[in-house]
């Protein structure tokens, strides 16, 4: 009975490990503001929504304190991954 019980967990370990290395790894990242929170997002996304931001505009000096209380292009960035800002 010991045997069996054995055999059944070596075939459950080898069946868990050869299958989660066939998913796609997707690395999970999340964008946060102050006072506003963070949403999850991939590093595709984040590309997508600074690339758009750059388009329009924006640059790293829009994120220094003296502008507006700063962080202006992190806020844009965050917009645009909640979905409030069309691609």
């Amino acid at each position: 009975m010991r045997q069996i019980r054995m055999m059944m967990m070596t075939a459950l370990a080898v069946g868990a490990t050869t299958a989660f290395p066939s998913l796609p790894a997707q690395a999970q990242y999340a964008v946060c503001v102050p006072a506003r929170g963070c949403l999850p997002t991939t590093q595709a996304s984040y590309n997508a929504c600074y690339q758009l931001a750059l388009q329009r505009g924006w640059s790293e000096s829009d994120n220094v304190e003296r502008d507006l209380g700063g962080r202006g292009l992190n806020w844009f960035i965050y917009q645009c991954i909640a979905g409030r800002i069309p691609r």
